[in-house]
């Protein structure tokens, strides 16, 4: 790992100041910049709505009354309500004639409804008293002339394709009436793409200006597909204004601000909508002549409005500000830090490399020179307690080493006295008389948990038959080992009164001699002086096996079946006497089990727990076709498997045997 040094970490940490307040001021600056773009595009928006309202308003307003004063001149009213008559149609004549060069594109038509005939003249149709063609209800296209003829008001104004004339524009409706009764329809209509061009065009991308009549149907727009030709019955369907809007939330805002607007509180009224996946902005004018909104809708992802080229030079300062700044540090560092304490640190290092006499020039009256004087005194003190301490470690050196001389001595003396016990205690194990007698019908796993332990195996033959057993002595290591020779002696008593045939009689024996060997301040509670032990009485002639137990069972297995005699739940020299009785036993065809809990107790596996009665029992079902040698290898291998990094908790002893009739003639 690389490791830094002051310099270095002083200039990480000014240049993650400057990058933090970078950081900073750029989500600030970012802040400023999105707000000041949305504020940016409010005015933009509502400046330029008002600039096309303007322009429109110009124009429109001058169609419209022109075709006011043509639907009110007395020659039309009174020819369209006689057109036959040839006087009138003659005046009526002379009026169109100059109306029509007044309109705006030179384009006039008119409908007397007596006869529901449709006349149209402008720079491609020369004026002509001979209808273009005549209405009819049960013509779909000729529904508008009927749909305006009920409407109340006495003008509308639609964009239309007319079918007969083959001509798409933005027409001008206005009704004519004589003493109240309606007679007919006159108007105009001037170019659509001319009026598009005009009014639906930005010279900014991403602001996009429409027209809507009140009920949001689009009037005017640059994509033609979404402008609602003839549509008079309010049914605008996709060519509406919330057809453009992604939720309800959008549609609502929308409405409320055409309300607004349209009370007139405010002249431009602006909202924020969601479009096709964006926020975007919509800003809202009423024109109250036609009933229509002018809107400016202005895309925010797209719109640009604030001059990004004032900015970019400014960043670049900023960046090279920066820049100065970390190398002016650097300098300053290095001169009154950095070298400083450089020099501090070789002295500190001459110290540590085990030269005292060090001492560093004292410059200036700030932090550093203070240190240095620190560290000048510090030295020198440094020093003395050096000197001092090696002549202390000396003699403290030859104490400890005379020390570690006597404990040596003494745990050589401690482990010897141990060794000798261990040899004694194995002597007292029939080891050779068990291999003489049983050879490989018997097993044994004879496992101290120290050099010396509290378990011990037993075993007497006499002309009558022989004696197998266990014993598990309290405690373990060199108590347990005494307790041994105390228990072997009680046994060897017991079998010379009673004999070894009775071995019920013979625990009842043994714990009375336990007992009147201990006396009662020692087999009290302090100090644990009892003993579980299992004996197995064999006859000479193989008809006659007898069990008793104290807390230590004997298992039994015939490679099919697994059965347990349970022992007396007394140990021997326990505060209350126990009851043991004999459990009379087949001999052949069985092998026969007994251990002590250190085997059952020890603690392994995943969740640390003793080995168990069931894992023991299916380890000796599994083991149930070997020879005893070979069992107690498997038994072995099971156990060291499940203790794993585990200690061992206890001695373990586990004697197995096995009888058949070819035993009964061999000599004791």
């Amino acid at each position: 790992m690389v490791s830094w040094g002051l310099r270095s970490k002083s200039l990480f940490a000014l240049i993650i100041t400057c990058i933090l307040a970078l950081m900073f001021a750029a989500i600030m600056s970012w802040a400023l910049l999105k707000e000041g773009k949305i504020y940016s595009a409010k005015n933009y928006a509502k400046s330029f709505t008002e600039l096309n309202y303007q322009k429109i308003l110009t124009p429109i307003s001058r169609e419209l009354a022109l075709a006011e004063r043509f639907a009110g001149t007395s020659t039309v009213k009174e020819w369209m309500e006689d057109p036959s008559n040839i006087t009138k149609q003659a005046a009526f004549t002379e009026d169109v004639e100059g109306f029509l060069s007044s309109f705006q594109d030179h384009s006039l038509f008119f409908v007397t409804d007596a006869t529901k005939d449709y006349y149209f003249s402008d720079e491609n149709n020369p004026f002509s008293m001979t209808p273009k063609y005549r209405l009819s209800h049960s013509a779909p296209r000729d529904d508008w002339y009927f749909q305006t003829r009920q409407q109340p008001s006495l003008f509308n104004i639609n964009v239309d394709e007319d079918e007969h004339l083959k001509l798409t524009k933005i027409w001008i409706n206005y009704i004519v009436k004589n003493h109240g009764v309606f007679v007919g329809l006159v108007g105009t209509g001037f170019s659509l793409d001319h009026f598009l061009d005009k009014f639906t065009t930005a010279p900014v991308a991403g602001v996009q200006p429409f027209i809507i009549n009140a009920d949001g149907g689009i009037e005017a727009h640059q994509d033609k597909n979404l402008i609602a030709f003839d549509t008079l019955d309010g049914n605008y369907g996709a060519r509406s204004i919330f057809a453009l809007l992604d939720n309800d939330e959008s549609k609502q805002s929308v409405k409320q601000a055409m309300l607004k607007a349209k009370k007139g509180g405010e002249k431009v009224i602006s909202v924020m909508v969601e479009q096709n996946g964006s926020t975007q902005l919509m800003s809202f004018m009423y024109f109250p002549l036609l009933n229509w909104f002018v809107v400016t809708n202005v895309n925010l992802n797209d719109v640009n409005l604030i001059n990004m080229n004032m900015l970019l030079p400014a960043v670049g300062i900023f960046v090279f500000v920066l820049v100065l700044l970390i190398t002016v540090f650097g300098f300053a560092v290095e001169r009154l830090v950095i070298a400083p304490v450089r020099r501090l640190q070789l002295s500190a290092k001459a110290i540590e490399s085990g030269s005292y006499n060090v001492t560093l020039p004292v410059v200036g009256n700030d932090e550093i020179g203070e240190l240095s004087k620190t560290f000048n005194n510090m030295a020198a003190q440094v020093r003395n307690h050096t000197e001092d301490l090696e002549r202390k470690v000396k003699e403290r050196t030859a104490e400890l080493e005379e020390t570690h001389q006597e404990v040596a001595d003494a745990h050589r003396k401690i482990g010897a006295s141990i060794d000798y016990a261990s040899l004694i205690q194995k002597a007292i194990l029939p080891d050779r008389q068990m291999k003489q007698f049983l050879g490989d019908h018997h097993s044994i796993v004879w496992r101290p948990r120290d050099v010396v332990g509290g378990d011990f195996y037993v075993f007497q033959n006499t002309d009558e038959g022989c004696l197998l057993g266990i014993v598990d002595c309290a405690g373990h290591g060199v108590p347990g080992a005494l307790m041994t020779m105390l228990l072997r002696a009680a046994i060897d008593h017991a079998t010379m009164e009673v004999g070894i045939q009775d071995p019920a009689a013979l625990l009842r024996s043994i714990d009375s001699t336990l007992r009147s060997m201990l006396n009662e301040d020692v087999s009290g509670d302090r100090v644990a002086t009892n003993a579980d032990v299992g004996l197995v009485y064999i006859s000479k002639d193989n008809q006659t096996m007898r069990f008793a137990g104290a807390k230590i069972g004997l298992y039994a297995s015939n490679g099919k079946e697994i059965i347990q005699y349970k022992p007396s739940r007394r140990a021997l020299g326990d505060r209350r006497l126990g009851e043991y009785e004999n459990i009379d036993l087949p001999v052949s065809g069985w092998t026969y089990y007994m251990t002590t809990d250190g085997f059952l107790d020890q603690a392994g596996g995943e969740k640390k727990f003793g080995f168990g009665n069931r894992r023991f029992e299916s380890l000796l079902q599994d083991a149930a076709g070997l020879t005893l040698s070979a069992q107690a290898s498997a038994f072995v291998e099971a156990l060291n498997e499940y203790m794993g990094d585990q200690p061992q908790r206890d001695d373990i002893t586990l004697l197995s045997f096995r009888f058949g009739k070819e035993l009964a003639n061999r000599e004791g």
